[in-house]
């Protein structure tokens, strides 16, 4: 929001930081006042916006005595705009030449403790920045995870349980603004812990501001929690049963209070099955082809969340918080009769298979602990925040195996190979962050420093089962310890002239990382800049442009930069690389809205790109999967979604992206370049059944065609999905039944060549399901509360930019 200027009054400290922030204050006039219902009962959390002519906003949110206090730095016309849920309710203009005392009455509204009248969300908002998907308004989402509902918003991926958005690759996960510390599978059973009921909206950023660290090549997913309204408690319990190949069952449970100056919040969820995922590969070499099957039965024996937050108003102008939230795995995962088939390049004769059986074994605990504070320097809305975070993460994992050649079903002796992997993990991480909003004439400045150290200490040991304990090679260890400290600092001013708006940032940060192991340690010290670009233009009230920069980074994780080498059978080997370096992109997008309709023009340059990467012996036919820094890729596209009503009963929205990636190979073993256009659409649908809109229905389907992805070419892939939701009780209990990927559509093949070698591949992991779930709210909306003094609310430290 815009103010005119005012004098900071911030402590000396924060002055020499800020030495910027000057100026005299002006003629400063105050407006205070009520905001009433019909029943003259004063209602809390309302939000009171004046708006001068030059559109600067000074806005206050009422407190739990309905009253409100704004000061405007001069005289004028003003326009006083009386906001709840999001629904502007009253607009008057007023002239303002001295202090004003004023009550606003509301006809059609109550307090907490009758009806409020809520304004209607959309299931999808587009904001200049971002895409919000509102998880309350999507009756597909309704008794999943987190997963589930990334796999129906537009724009995002979800492969293998990869996430992605479309057209570019590696983003990061934040829960209410603060990173999740997690990645790879450790994060995708981290998000199945997380019900979506628990879940108020998911943001889709693609071009990040400054504010946000600088880590995820290509955007950021910020999972929003439900909050609980003022002077009430609130309640839910869950159940849902899914059902794959195998059985998949989950409970959990919310709770939310807010009393005077104190807010609770705490939630769990506990969930036990299995599921089955389905590896396909090919390998054409000279004089043969290998034709692998390899299904696996993954097991979560079980899964356990549990989160619990507090905030408390020490005064109107300070407030202290914190948030603790612990997450168990414990994953089994079965791989019996995994068969590699070698024929001849005819396809007719087959010489022999390689069967392996495998057990692998994994416990993972995961706490974080977040101690945050906002102070309100002023009253037109200077203020400081701090976020204090420490993350622990531990695994331990254990991988058995026997492999060998099976001649007419009769195995060969000599060729059997049996092993085993011991693994154990202990990641830390502590960072410091702090944030300062400074409101000064006509110009929003943010600035703010963080912290971050990582220390993490990976003990391998590999065992070769077929010598003796006492043969030199049974045991082979590896001690990797990964340090990485990271200081960074920004600086973001936003500006508002007539009917256009600016929004400039620089984000700076500094990289230390230590590494070592059993035979060699490396060093990498980096400072790099992140620069940051908006420009919105309001042509009327339906439409608007804009226009936006951002550059980012993503750095390999430790299990990457390992180089120690994990043995699956005699002819596959896992091995991270110490050399491997980060990668950027840049990222340029040009948005033209109207009304209901959103057009989208994008861009993006992507340099150093790593993956891991199958490195393949045309000789020994040994395959390494190594991560490399091995393409860089240009990428232009289109998006345009469109939101309508083509009945009072249904909505609609369709969406359609057409991107051209033009890729080339930085490693001289896969094919040079690849080059192609990428195209899939997708129409998301919400069915009102009944005029109270107690029974819904959802009815969704995306496709994308044969297309290309970095150096692999890819196949066409589909998602049908159908969806019921009934609610009942006064909307206290929801039914819900979801059926997922209903054609079997979601088994795209890759493809592409490694030392001469075609490989292809194909993952399924199990995306055809069958869910029923149901939810039970409760609770008190006449919680009584003791009277205070007049005040704000209190506001969240980390607010969306």
């Amino acid at each position: 929001m815009k103010r005119k200027k005012m004098r900071c009054r911030v402590p000396r400290l924060i002055l020499l930081v800020i030495f910027f922030c000057f100026g005299a204050v002006s003629q400063a006039q105050s407006i205070t006042g009520n905001v009433l219902n019909a029943g003259h009962k004063k209602l809390s959390d309302v939000e009171v916006i004046a708006m001068s002519e030059a559109n600067e906003k000074f806005s206050s949110i009422t407190d739990i005595n309905g009253q409100f206090q704004i000061k405007v730095p001069k005289e004028g016309n003003y326009t006083i705009q009386i906001i709840q849920n999001g629904e502007q309710l009253i607009s008057e203009k007023t002239l303002i030449n001295s202090d004003l005392h004023k009550d606003f009455k509301i006809e059609a509204v109550q307090n907490i403790e009758g009806v409020v009248i809520k304004s209607e969300k959309r299931l999808i908002d587009r904001k200049i920045d971002r895409l919000v998907f509102n998880v309350e308004k999507s009756v597909s989402a309704q008794g999943g995870d987190i997963l589930d509902t990334l796999r129906v918003i537009p724009g995002v991926q979800v492969k293998n349980d990869e996430i992605s958005i479309i057209g570019k690759s590696g983003v990061s996960v934040l829960l209410d603004d603060r990173i999740v510390q997690l990645s790879g599978n450790d994060l995708v059973n981290y998000l199945k812990s997380i019900s979506s009921d628990d879940v108020k909206s998911i943001e889709i950023i693609t071009t990040p501001p400054a504010k946000y660290d600088a880590q995820g090549n290509s955007g950021l997913i910020n999972i929003k929690y439900k909050t609980g309204k003022n002077n009430n408690w609130n309640a839910s319990i869950r159940g849902s049963y899914t059902q794959k190949t195998y059985a998949l069952g989950a409970v959990g449970g919310n709770f939310l209070y807010k009393k005077n100056k104190l807010a609770v919040s705490s939630n769990f969820s506990y969930s036990e099955g299995a599921q089955k995922n389905i590896d396909q590969n090919v390998m054409g070499f000279s004089s043969e082809t290998w034709v692998g099957y390899q299904p696996r039965k993954v097991t979560y024996d079980p899964s356990l969340g549990f989160r619990v937050g507090a905030d408390y108003d020490i005064s109107n102008k300070i407030s202290l918080g914190a948030i603790f939230l612990t997450q168990v795995s414990n994953m089994k995962i079965n791989n019996r009769n995994n068969v590699i088939s070698v024929f001849d390049n005819s396809m007719l004769n087959k010489q022999y298979d390689i069967i392996t059986n495998a057990q692998s074994n994994s416990k993972s605990p995961a706490n974080s602990l977040n101690f945050h504070a906002l102070y309100k320097i002023d009253s037109v809305g200077t203020k400081l925040s701090l976020d204090v975070d420490y993350f622990n993460y531990k695994e331990k994992s254990d991988y058995r195996f026997t492999s060998g050649n099976f001649y007419n079903d009769v195995e060969d002796i000599s060729t059997q190979q049996n092993g085993s992997n011991y693994g154990k993990l202990n990641l830390n991480n502590t960072s410091v962050k702090s944030d300062l909003e400074i409101p000064m004439k006509g110009l929003k400045l943010s600035m703010g420093a963080k912290i971050s150290f990582s220390n993490t200490t990976n003990d391998l040991s590999l065992f070769n089962l077929n010598l003796g304990e006492t043969d030199p090679g049974y045991r082979q260890v590896n001690n990797f310890d990964y340090k990485e400290n990271t200081q960074a600092g920004y600086v973001s001013a936003e500006k508002a002239i007539d009917k256009w708006t600016f929004q400039l940032g620089l984000r700076a940060e500094n990289t230390n990382i230590k590494g070592s192991n059993s035979n060699e340690t490396f060093t990498r010290d980096y400072i790099k800049f992140f620069p940051t670009a908006y420009v919105l233009y309001a042509v009327n009230k339906n439409s608007s442009l804009s226009a936006n920069y951002s550059k980012r980074i993503n750095r390999p994780s430790f299990e990457f930069l390992n180089p120690f080498r994990t043995v699956t059978n005699q002819y596959t080997y896992i091995e991270g690389n110490p050399f491997l370096q980060p990668s950027y992109t840049d990222n340029v997008e040009a948005n033209y809205t109207y009304k209901n309709w959103a057009n989208k023009i994008y861009y993006t340059r992507l340099s150093d790109g790593f993956q891991q990467l199958p490195v393949i012996d045309p000789v020994t036919n040994i395959q390494i999967v190594r991560p490399e820094n091995y393409f860089e890729t240009n990428t232009f596209g289109i998006n345009e979604s469109y939101t309508f009503k083509a009945f009072s009963w249904i909505e609609t929205v369709a969406s359609a992206d057409a991107f051209y990636s033009d890729s080339k190979s930085l490693v001289n073993f896969t094919n040079p370049s690849l080059a192609g256009w990428n195209l899939g659409f997708s129409v998301y649908n919400t069915l009102n059944l009944n005029k109270s809109k107690t029974l819904q229905a959802g009815l969704n389907y995306e496709y994308s065609l044969p297309g290309v992805q970095d150096i692999y070419k890819s196949t066409s892939r589909s998602n049908m999905s159908i969806s019921f939701a009934y609610s009942l009780l006064n909307n206290n209990l929801r039914l819900g039944l979801v059926a997922n990927d209903l054609f079997d559509g979601q088994r795209t093949t890759y493809s592409a060549y490694s030392n001469g070698v075609k490989i292809s591949f194909k993952n399924y992991y199990d995306t055809r399901n069958f869910r029923i779930s149901i939810t039970y709210k409760f609770g008190n909306k006449k919680v009584s509360v003791e009277q205070k003094d007049f005040g704000n609310e209190d506001e969240k430290a980390r607010a969306s930019s």
